[in-house]
C-alpha cells in the first residue's frame, strides 16, 4: 500500500498553510500517532521555523486528546529528541516537528518510537489510516504567530552527559572550529555542546528569527564555511536546519561531504580493530571514486537506494556499524541509528586530535568521477517500463560506459519529482547521456 501523508524516507513534509501542514489536521494526524504508537508520554521538539510554535500546540492537543502526556522541549535537533528518548528510558515516543533543510516555508513531522527510532513504515501506514478514518474537517487557517526561542537547558546538559560516555569527557584544549548551523535547531544547541568540550566556535550562520533557516547558510551551502576555514586554517563545521546532517571543511578550504567523512571514520574504526566485517553501508548516490577507494583500502562496501533509516537497517542487517548518504547523514550504530551532525562532528575532531595531524592532511587521497543530478517535476510517478524508450536509454548509457559509469534514477519520496544521477570518467559523456534521459522525462511525464 502507498503512503498518502508520509514520504518514503523521512515523516511528513510540505508547504506550510497546505495540507496535511494546517491545523486541524496536524491535530488529527497528532490524535492518530497516538493511538497507534501507543505512546504515553512523548518528547516533543522542534527547530526554529515559526510555523513549529502552532504546529507544537495543535499536535500537542491530538496527543493529549488520545491520552498521552507531552513534553515541549523546544527548540533542539532531531538526534537530540532520538538520544533523549533512547537513553533516558522516559518517554514511549517522540515527534520532531522540522523539514530539515528545506526553506522555511516548508514543515514536517517526524515520529519515533520508544527506542529512538523512526517508526516503521507499516506504523505510518497505521497512522494514515487512523487519520482518515476520522473523516477530518479542515476549516481552519494557521494562526499568526511571533517567533520565540525556547530550548530546554536540561535537555542540553543530558545530552552533553551521554556524549561524553562516548566520545570521552577529555576537552579538546580549547581548539577553534568554523560553525554554520543554518540557523537552525543546532545554532545554539551545538554551539553550547561543542564548548562544554572546550572547543571555541567561531559562528557565522545568522540567529535565528523564525524565517531564515537554511537562507544560503548551512550543509546545503557550506561555501562561506569552507572559505571562512581556508582563511584561518581552521576546520569548518555545517549542520543542516534540525543538525543530523553534517558537511566539514578542512585547512585547506576543501569541502568534505558524507563519503569522505565516512572513509575518515571507517579508515580510522578499521586500525582500531572495531570496523565490523569490515563493511560500511552507503547508498546509490555516492560516488563510483569512493567505493573504489573504500575497497582498495580492504573496506567492503554494500548500498542502499536512500535514506538515513534505510542505512541504519542495512547496518543492522550486516552487523555493520557505520554508514552514511553522501548528503552528510552519518549513521554509527554504538551512537544511534539516526544521524547526529554535533556527535559526528565530535568524533572527528577526536580522530584529529589523537592522529596529531589537521584535518587536511587526513584527505583521501583520490577524485571523484564526474557526476550530475537532474531533478525534474513529473505530473505522475509512472512506472520506468511504461515510459516510452526511457529504459531503452539507460540500456545504451550503460553500454556506452563499458563499465566506467553508471546512471540512478528514483522518484523522490516526498515530492512529484524524478531524480536522476549519471556518473562517469567523461564529463560530456555524462551531460549528454543525463540531457538525453531528461528530455525523454519531460516529453513523456513532465509538469
Amino acid at each position: 500500500m502507498e503512503k498518502r501523508i508520509f514520504g518514503a524516507t523521512d515523516g511528513i513534509r510540505g508547504k506550510v498553510g497546505e495540507a496535511p501542514l494546517r491545523p486541524k489536521i496536524i491535530k488529527e494526524l497528532g490524535r492518530a500517532i497516538a493511538q497507534n504508537t501507543y505512546a504515553k508520554k512523548v518528547l516533543l521538539g522542534r527547530d526554529t521555523r515559526e510555523s513549529g510554535m502552532w504546529m507544537a500546540e495543535q499536535i500537542t492537543d491530538g496527543l493529549k486528546a488520545a491520552g498521552a502526556e507531552v513534553e515541549n522541549f523546544g527548540i533542539l535537533p532531531t538526534p537530540a529528541v532520538q538520544v533523549i528518548i533512547k537513553d533516558s528510558g522516559e518517554y514511549d515516543g517522540g515527534v520532531m516537528l522540522t523539514a530539515s533543510h528545506n526553506p522555511a516555508t516548508d514543515n514536517g513531522i517526524k515520529v519515533f518510537g520508544a527506542d529512538g527510532d523512526k517508526i516503521s513504515d507499516e506504523q505510518e501506514l497505521a497512522v494514515e489510516a487512523t487519520y482518515f478514518e476520522s473523516e477530518p474537517k479542515d476549516d481552519e487557517d494557521a494562526p499568526a504567530v511571533r517567533f520565540v526561542k525556547q530550548a530546554s537547558e536540561s535537555a542540553e546538559k543530558y545530552y552533553e552527559q551521554i556524549v561524553a560516555g562516548q566520545i570521552g569527557d577529555k576537552g579538546f584544549d580549547g581548539r577553534k572550529i568554523i560553525l554554520d548551523a543554518a540557523s537552525g535547531a543546532g545554532h545554539d544547541w551545538s554551539r553550547k555542546v561543542f564548548e562544554e568540550f572546550e572547543i571555541e566556535i567561531e559562528q557565522i550562520d545568522p540567529e535565528p528569527n523564525g524565517k531564515n533557516i537554511n537562507d544560503g547558510y548551512g550543509a546545503l551551502y557550506p561555501e562561506k564555511m569552507a572559505e571562512q576555514a581556508r582563511e584561518e586554517e581552521l576546520i569548518g563545521v555545517a549542520l543542516d536546519g534540525d543538525a543530523d546532517r553534517i558537511v566539514l571543511a578542512d585547512e585547506e578550504g576543501r569541502i568534505w561531504d558524507g563519503d569522505r567523512i565516512v572513509i575518515l571514520i571507517a579508515e580510522y574504526l578499521k586500525q582500531q580493530g572495531e570496523l565490523p566485517a569490515d563493511t560500511v553501508v552507503l547508498t546509490e548516490y555516492s560516488n563510483l571514486a569512493t567505493i573504489n577507494y573504500l575497497e582498495a583500502e580492504g573496506i567492503k562496501v554494500a548500498k542502499v537506494v536512500n535514506g538515513d533509516r534505510y542505512v541504519a537497517q542495512k547496518c543492522v542487517e550486516l552487523g555493520a556499524c557505520l554508514g552514511g548518504e553522501l548528503a552528510g547523514h552519518i549513521i554509527y550504530l554504538p551512537w544511534l541509528r539516526g544521524s547526529d551532525g554535533t556527535f559526528m562532528a565530535l568524533m572527528v575532531l577526536r580522530i584529529v586530535q589523537e592522529s596529531g595531524k589537521r584535518l587536511a592532511d587526513l584527505w583521501a587521497d583520490y577524485e571523484n568521477l564526474p557526476s550530475k543530478q537532474w531533478g525534474l517535476k513529473v505530473r505522475e510517478k509512472r512506472d520506468f517500463a511504461e515510459i516510452a524508450g526511457f529504459n531503452e536509454a539507460i540500456a545504451e548509457a550503460e553500454k556506452r560506459f563499458a563499465g566506467k559509469g553508471r546512471v540512478f534514477v528514483r522518484y523522490s519520496g516526498t515530492e512529484n519529482k524524478l531524480r536522476i544521477l549519471v556518473e562517469g570518467e567523461d564529463a560530456a559523456l555524462v551531460d549528454e547521456i543525463g540531457d538525453g534521459l531528461a528530455k525523454i522525462i519531460e516529453k513523456e511525464i513532465g509538469a
